[in-house]
């Protein structure tokens, strides 16, 4: 028998036992979102041992990812190949897999290479460092251990398993010239009879180089504008009246990204519903609020919240005061928005262990501000708003200072009327959200009639037909440091 048919000989006998045993793998799951994040939009992403395609090659599809799979199993190669058709499946042996150098932007190898020697794993760990464009992501998994050709049973087959103690197969990825970020152990029980808890050990490394900031898709429409359009005016009235039909999921999102900070600084309060969930979690919040009316507000509802009057492009705040600054839906209505990045960095302690930016704009395919861009901003004569420079801006200035760790994430939001209001006609309701958007960047400006009437007549026919929503879904951007040669922590 040769080498390709040993090697694939039980993944061909297992088929898809294979996906029902290891297919929901936590930490593997975790690994896939970690990419997905990262990754530039249509990354080349090759998937060493793809097995049936699920979960890691259809993941990545579905991110809009261009996925080639590599098997040594031909039963795999065509269960993957039926299972995610918008990926590329190919029966190779990654020891005699060849590419030119900088094929790929991300590399996943989750386990392939346990039947292998010691020599022939080194080889394969220097084949993907290669493999990789500058800036390029390799994540893995393996079964530590210092072990050669170990006789056991794995699924109800005999083999000899090959694997590094933990530290050691770390120490073989840096060996290669990748940086490791992130190494992690766990244990995992596969849901069959057949198999015993294995202990795994998930790397996340990097090769070094490349551009600072991903083409992320979320980071679009491309190309991005030259320049900064200039600020939205935004009043404190227009904000208060427009919160309510505003269902945001960034809140908790932003929360969930503080693990690990105790000061946090929230730039532009508003009426104080992110303040209240950062202080709800953490029993202490801060906030700077250029609108005197809104401070108020927030200083009546949470008296125990450190309110201070300001602009994000001045933070009335010292130096390294907080170990995280979250700033939503604010970037758009300062003057300058570089000077805001700056501010925040100035106050927050980058020597802190979880030191981070927390921001949210707009998706870009935010239905709430294309209707803003259609009938307000263009009638005003302005230029469109394009949330997706401004998260690119301020990412290239977060990694500049160190905060290189960015990832990017959807976040869901709408505007709706049919929990406030459920018995609203569609033009009740078109009317509603029409007075509320038409004055929300142009209060006072003299074309607002005309802007909600332009809203309304879109709005109308929209909602006769479907719910009384507008999505106004976000992009959360996180930036913090790179933590190179993270090692790994104790069994749990």
């Amino acid at each position: 028998m040769d080498r390709l048919a040993a090697a694939a000989e039980p993944f061909d006998k297992l088929g898809a036992d294979y996906e029902r045993a290891f297919g929901h793998l936590p930490e593997q799951l975790a690994a896939l979102e970690w990419l997905a994040a990262r990754l530039p939009q249509g990354a080349r992403v090759l998937d060493v041992g793809s097995g049936t395609g699920r979960p890691v090659a259809e993941a990545l599809v579905r991110a809009g990812f261009r996925v080639t799979g590599i098997d040594v199993s031909a039963t795999m190669v065509g269960l993957a190949r039926d299972r995610v058709p918008g990926g590329r499946f190919e029966r190779h042996d990654v020891r005699d897999f060849q590419a030119p150098d900088g094929s790929y932007d991300a590399v996943c190898a989750f386990f392939p290479l346990l039947r292998m020697s010691r020599a022939e794993q080194t080889a394969v760990l220097e084949h993907i460092a290669r493999w990789l464009v500058p800036g390029g992501l390799f994540v893995s998994a393996t079964v530590p251990g210092d072990m050669e050709d170990r006789p056991m049973v794995w699924m109800g087959m005999p083999m000899l398993v090959t694997s590094f103690p933990a530290e050691q197969y770390l120490n073989e990825i840096e060996r290669t010239g990748l940086s490791v970020l992130h190494s992690a152990r766990s244990v995992f029980s596969p849901d069959s009879d057949l198999a015993e808890p294995e202990h795994h050990l998930f790397c996340y490394a990097r090769r070094p180089g490349g551009p600072p900031v991903p083409a992320h898709a979320l980071l679009g429409p491309y190309p991005l504008p030259g320049a900064y359009r200039g600020a939205h005016t935004l009043s404190g009235e227009s904000w208060t009246a427009f919160e309510p039909y505003f269902e945001r999921e960034d809140i908790a999102a932003v929360v969930d990204a503080l693990d690990g900070n105790e000061r946090v600084l929230d730039v532009g309060g508003g009426t104080g519903a992110g303040v209240r969930a950062i202080a709800a979690r953490l029993g202490r919040c801060a906030t700077v609020e250029p609108h005197a009316a809104l401070e108020e507000t927030i200083r009546a509802a949470l008296p125990d919240v450190e309110v201070h009057s300001g602009r994000a492009e001045a933070l009335p705040l010292a130096d390294d005061s907080f170990d995280a600054v979250v700033a939503t839906w604010v970037l758009h209505y300062t003057d300058d928005p570089d000077a805001a990045i700056a501010e925040m960095l100035r106050v927050l302690d980058r020597s802190h262990p979880a030191a981070k930016v927390v921001l949210a704009q707009g998706a870009p395919d935010n239905e709430m501000i294309r209707l803003l861009n259609t009938h307000c901003t263009a009638r005003a004569g302005e230029q469109p708003d394009h949330q997706g420079y401004l998260l690119t801006r301020a990412a290239e200035l977060l990694a500049a200072a160190g905060l290189d760790d960015i990832s990017f994430r959807r976040v869901g939001g709408r505007l709706a009327l049919d929990r406030p209001a459920p018995d609203d006609s569609a033009r009740t309701a078109a009317d509603v959200l029409a007075d509320v958007l038409g004055g929300f960047w142009h209060t006072g400006h003299p074309d607002r009639p005309a802007m909600r009437e332009g809203l309304r007549a879109e709005l109308a026919p929209a909602f006769a037909s479907g719910p009384h929503t507008v999505q106004a879904d976000a992009v959360l951007l996180i930036a913090r440091r790179s933590h190179v040669n993270g090692r790994i922590a104790a069994w749990p």
